[in-house]
């Protein structure tokens, strides 16, 4: 479609549409809901990127959908990084944390509570401790592997506990990392 046709199809003079194209948003509500309603998207969240939906479960909010290669580079950020993209953008319902992500999990280390490819929402802000499912850049023979475990305390030391009993116990080393908690998990019915 031509610029033309696009501003007279949505309702909004060519001058408006143009505007947009070179950066100038609108200042409309009532343009923004033409778009909205023209692209079937929320007016908000065209404006903001942020949804204004709410459910019985609480605000939706749009979470990106990471993978485990990108866990080393999220540790200590105040958001994510811009070499990180996500492979795509989930909604949930109240899942704190500003630098919130979701992955899939990638294995059968924690069955049977975490099934490969379900879910995880992990907030690396969370506080964790003993009983708490993370995820952890874990060091063994000079290699990092990320994994999902659960944070076991014995004594003054700390251990990443796999459920799955076909997998090891790996004591929490100087250099291993724990990148977030798990606070949500999406179940596949």
């Amino acid at each position: 479609m031509t610029e033309k046709q696009v501003a007279s199809t949505v309702g909004v003079s060519r001058r408006v549409l143009t505007d947009i194209l070179t950066g100038k948003p609108p200042q409309s509500r009532a343009v923004w809901e033409k778009f909205a309603r023209y692209f079937r998207i929320d007016a908000e969240f065209l404006r903001t990127g942020e949804s204004t939906t709410r459910s019985a479960a609480g605000r939706i909010r749009r979470i990106p959908l990471l993978n485990w290669q990108h866990m080393c580079r999220l540790n200590k950020r105040e958001s994510l990084p811009d070499l990180i993209h996500a492979e795509t953008m989930v909604e949930a319902t109240d899942v704190a944390g500003a630098r919130a992500f979701a992955l899939k999990v990638q294995d059968d280390s924690m069955e049977p509570i975490f099934r490969e490819g379900e879910m995880i929402f992990i907030n690396p802000d969370a506080q964790r401790g003993p009983g708490d499912y993370v995820i952890a850049v874990h060091h063994s023979m000079g290699m990092a592997t990320t994994i999902l475990r659960q944070l076991n305390a014995l004594g003054t030391q700390y251990m990443l506990h796999p459920l799955n009993w076909r997998y090891e116990d790996a004591w929490l080393a100087e250099g291993d990392v724990i990148v977030g908690k798990v606070v949500r998990l999406r179940k596949n019915l």
